[in-house]
């Protein structure tokens, strides 16, 4: 009869033997190239992200313009009224003198004189409620509105811009243009206009 005698491994022996197979398979894995087992890293997808918003630049109109009044012109058939500048209607009239002057013809006149056939560029700033263009025009390197307020044959339309103020400050006390005799606002004067309009229709 054959006796088999069990023999007991230290516990310490028993891990190094399981990590020494452990090791061997490994390198025999990665002794044959074509089984080699090759983990790619993931690709990192960027985050999505909105593309940066870029203003969009002002619609510009050029050209010989054509004075329709005293802060409407007209460039190749666009309407354009000058922004943030009021001045008198093509029929108001201003006192000087203890008499009255056609006011609103002298300022399409003094704007007539000051473009003549120099070419006008205006940079749009929107559009009014008769759907004409709103903008600021130059000639040459002069603001348009700037000028026609300095030299009193127009106010600043504070309404809607404060802007002119400073022009209309100092043709005031120039007592240029306008300023020299009196006045109704051209807001107010159409106002007066479209009442008496309205109570003639009644």
């Amino acid at each position: 009869m054959t006796l088999v005698t069990a023999v007991r491994l230290h516990p310490g022996l028993a891990v190094l033997a399981t990590v020494t197979a452990v090791v061997s398979v490994l390198l025999l894995i990665q002794g044959t190239g074509d089984k080699s087992v090759v983990v790619k890293p993931r690709a990192t997808v960027p985050a999505q992200t909105s593309p940066p918003k870029v203003p969009l630049a002002s619609p510009t109109v050029g050209g010989i313009a054509r004075v329709i009044d005293g802060d409407t012109i007209d460039i190749g058939g666009t309407r354009i009224r000058l922004d943030g500048i009021d001045a008198p209607e093509s029929k108001q009239t201003c006192q000087l003198g203890g008499e009255s002057y056609a006011c609103g013809q002298r300022a399409t006149e003094e704007l007539i004189t000051f473009m003549g056939a120099r070419p006008v560029e205006c940079t749009e700033t929107g559009k009014d409620r008769n759907r004409r263009t709103i903008a600021k025009c130059r000639v040459n390197s002069i603001d348009v509105g700037t000028w026609m307020v300095e030299h009193g044959w127009a106010v600043a339309f504070r309404k809607y811009s404060l802007e002119y103020v400073g022009a209309e400050d100092r043709a005031r006390a120039a007592k240029l243009g306008m300023w020299a005799g009196t006045f109704a606002l051209p807001e107010e004067y159409r106002k007066a206009r479209s009442k008496e309009s309205k109570n003639g229709q009644q």
